[in-house]
């Protein structure tokens, strides 16, 4: 007998044979995907409908942009990191947006996750079925069960990936506002008028507010696009992460609701998304394990970012201790957002994280110089942990045995 859905498609389904019907219209579109983990043409479709009607760029990402060369300057004599070329532009709302759903933008951050949880899930989902239904799957050709969780799955995280978009879009002072890049890490820019608005809420004049920004992303565009393994490693963290998912498939599908499955009615499929624990899986013993690199990682980036800037505008911007201590109350204050990316990651970066590290690069500086932190750099063997930044000494300890060639098992 002759398959009636012959196609090729997961379990022989071809969804274009149904595309002139309303329900299945959407459906072949999002099930037709081909374009990697996840859909980021729905990513962005979502994130316009999550952004307000006005847009604008901000008038310090102007000053920003006029600062950069001067910042580069300043921070050239405190860290020996060279500086790294790249465009500098103020960006609007939208105009952010589409550099940041992208493979490219967040999807450094939630491809890997994405790609993890389709392969774990669809896995599961094989080992569910009948022996003999596995057997005529095999006899298909390719994998269909992993084809359509493949589609769904590209669904899914488009949308989450669409609403931390929107989100963050309102939320952002500049690129790399989240400690990690959001756009290609050699652009720097402000996003919308976030940075205005902070200006204005905590009284800082703009020129300085500009020259801030400018210090704070050259120093994080140093580590991200001039350190060359650094934005790789922080993908693969994230990737080791995600294999070590245990998921548990009839959990989810309660998590999301059998109303927001109806691809005929994203706005269902949206609000199921945007529940608190949607696409929340509570980490297994490895991955927090991997959290817990991540999160020292993180942390002592954005502490490196905050030290060599501070250093750098010293003498230089008078309002710069009250944009450190409304950069600490912002932190303490997620926005949604930083909240969907933290429920997909399962990173949750704190004040007391980043004072930690802070105090961290404090002590190797008093000891060894900025030159002694900047050692940090030379490779992901040289990255502090959790427990050196607790304890700076272990950390200098090591170092200082890798300088004379002494390995942990070395007398």
């Amino acid at each position: 007998m002759s398959d009636p859905f012959g196609g090729g498609f997961g379990f022989g389904f071809d969804p274009s044979r149904f595309e002139n019907a309303p329900f299945f219209r959407e459906l072949a579109k999002v099930m037709s995907w081909q374009g990697g983990p996840v859909n980021w043409e729905l990513a962005s479709q979502t994130a316009s409908t999550v952004l307000e009607e006005a847009d604008r760029t901000a008038s310090v990402g102007q000053e920003l942009a006029s600062a950069v060369p001067t910042a580069e300057l300043w921070l050239d004599q405190v860290t020996a990191l060279p500086s790294v070329a790249g465009p500098t532009e103020p960006l609007s709302r939208s105009g952010w947006t589409q550099l940041a759903a992208t493979p490219q933008g967040l999807g450094r951050y939630v491809e890997p996750l994405a790609e993890g949880a389709t392969e774990a899930l669809g896995q599961q989902l094989r080992e569910q079925l009948p022996e003999a239904l596995r057997e005529q799957m095999g006899g298909m050709g390719g994998d269909p069960m992993q084809q359509m969780m493949g589609s769904m799955g590209a669904m899914l995280y488009g949308m989450q990936a669409g609403l931390i978009t929107g989100h963050l879009a309102g939320q952002l002072l500049a690129t790399s506002d989240l400690g990690v890049p959001t756009v290609d890490p050699n652009r720097i820019g402000t996003v919308g008028a976030g940075a205005d608005r902070f200006a204005e809420d905590y009284g800082v004049e703009q020129r300085e507010m500009g020259h801030w920004l400018a210090l704070h992303e050259a120093a994080h565009r140093r580590l991200f696009a001039g350190v060359s393994w650094l934005a790789d490693h922080v993908s693969a963290l994230i990737r080791e992460f995600a294999a070590g998912a245990d998921i548990d498939p009839s959990r989810l599908m309660e998590q999301l609701g059998g109303a927001g499955m109806d691809p005929s009615d994203p706005e269902a499929l949206q609000r199921a998304l945007e529940q608190p624990d949607a696409f929340h899986v509570e980490p297994t013993p490895q991955q927090r394990e991997v959290l817990d690199r991540l999160q020292a990682l993180i942390s002592f980036t954005e502490a490196w970012s905050e030290t060599v800037v501070r250093t750098a505008a010293e003498g230089r911007l008078p309002s710069l201790p009250r944009i450190e201590e409304a950069r600490r109350r912002q932190r303490a204050e997620q926005g949604p957002g930083e909240r969907f990316l933290s429920q997909l990651v399962g990173l949750d970066l704190t004040p007391s994280d980043v004072r930690l590290a802070g105090a961290f690069c404090e002590a190797v500086i008093e000891a060894r110089g900025q030159e002694g932190l900047d050692r940090a750099w030379e490779d992901p063997e040289c990255l502090p942990s959790r427990p050196e930044l607790a304890d700076p000494s272990q950390w200098l300890v090591r170092m200082a045995a890798r300088e004379l060639g002494i390995g942990p098992g070395d007398g």
